[in-house]
């Protein structure tokens, strides 16, 4: 349920296997708006195994480094390898892409008729011989299982989880911009992070070079951001990062497209699985805007269940579903952890200095970028590229 990247990822990976397999979305036409995605090794390998390689090559840019500036005069404070050099440790590099492009490709991998649009899932029902879904045109799908794609605020979650509210604590706003009008960012293919203590601007190529994607993190704030105009936002971002560097501000001042969302800090989500259900992407494990995970991890989900589902049955599909949740939910709480730690570090020195912002997630990616972008998602065990399989 849910026709997003990780409900269409999951698709494509189970066809691949000739599973047979409906994708029901509520939405008339489910194509994302705007914004880019970088994808990482850890879900970049899988996809080309897919096949999927040169439809991304397409569109994408393949960035050459992540260049952290300083908020206000553009100073380089840290620069980390992207491109051949983690390709050459990871099996694949970073490429950025939008996110629309991303999704294109996944759709255009299933067989047609699989995606139905304009399907409301209203109840699921559960029986020992298989799942049925009921929409509110009145019509149900029946299957083997039932998988929640449907996002962050997930009808599935609800039926097997009870949600408590948190605050939110970040506003992200997502932006697009010609790269014509911003040519200062753009004179290299680079992820470009201004770090300025307590928010963050981020950029990087997308649509073969032609469009910079940017994102804007900044402490959330009392207004309700779904009633503002595309004008509104812009004029409140250049408000928000009033006197940093100049091609900062000319990145907002360019934008042509400009989304925003709160970032609620949700704990683990406890239940991923019961019976013939299970979750995956923001549905199970709504992830915190550190390393460009949330995208990538919902991948990885795809991936991990498909390999859980190759050769199951209907009698075996629920032992199956158990064995993915389990290796899923152990490896995204250890990444929600990791985030965590992030902002306690954060919170505790102040969230003052850049160079402190800096040392803080720098040294949180370094001691664990191999376990991130190293991790094969269709190992069963979930073991690092290369690990001895007797060290687990």
């Amino acid at each position: 349920m849910g026709a997003g990247i990780a409900g269409l990822a999951l698709a494509a990976a189970l066809t691949r296997d000739d599973a047979r397999v409906t994708v029901l979305e509520q939405a008339h036409d489910p194509s994302p708006v705007g914004a880019g995605v970088e994808l990482t090794p850890n879900s970049l390998r899988p996809l080309r195994r897919l096949g999927l390689g040169p439809a991304l090559d397409r569109t994408a840019v393949l960035p050459l480094s992540r260049d952290v500036l300083r908020w206000h005069d553009d100073h380089l404070l840290d620069r980390s390898p992207l491109g051949e050099d983690q390709a050459d440790r990871y099996g694949a590099p970073t490429l950025t892409l939008l996110r629309s492009d991303l999704h294109r490709a996944l759709r255009e991998a299933l067989p047609a008729g699989t995606v139905q649009t304009g399907r409301y899932v209203t109840d699921l029902l559960e029986s020992s011989d298989g799942v049925a879904l009921r929409c509110a045109d009145g019509r149900r799908t029946h299957g083997d299982l039932a998988i929640g794609a449907d996002g962050a605020n997930s009808l599935m979650r609800s039926l097997l989880n009870t949600d408590r509210y948190r605050p939110a604590r970040r506003l992200i706003y997502r932006g697009l911009a010609p790269a014509e009008r911003v040519p200062e960012v753009c004179a290299r293919a680079r992820v470009n992070v201004w770090a300025g203590g307590d928010r963050y601007i981020s950029c990087y190529p997308v649509a073969g070079g032609d469009q910079v994607s940017f994102t804007a993190a900044v402490p959330s704030g009392a207004r309700d951001p779904g009633s503002w105009t595309a004008q509104r936002r812009i004029g409140d971002l250049a408000a928000a990062f009033g006197g940093w560097s100049p091609s900062a501000l000319g990145l907002i001042s360019a934008a042509e497209w400009v989304g925003v969302r709160d970032v609620h800090d949700h704990a683990p989500i406890p239940v991923w699985q019961r019976g013939r259900i299970a979750l995956m992407g923001d549905a199970a494990h709504p992830t915190l805007p550190f390393f460009a995970q949330s995208t990538n991890q919902a991948l990885e989900d795809a991936v991990a269940l498909a390999s859980c589902l190759r050769g199951a049955d209907s009698l075996t599909a629920g032992p199956a579903l158990e064995r993915y949740a389990a290796a899923r939910k152990r490896r995204t709480d250890r990444l929600h952890a990791i985030t965590r730690e992030i902002l306690d570090a954060l919170r505790a020195g102040g969230e003052r200095s850049p160079e402190a912002w800096l040392r803080v997630v720098a040294d949180a990616e370094e001691a664990n970028a191999d376990w991130i972008y190293g991790t094969d998602p269709a190992d069963d065990g979930l073991r690092p590229v290369g690990a001895d399989p007797a060290a687990g």
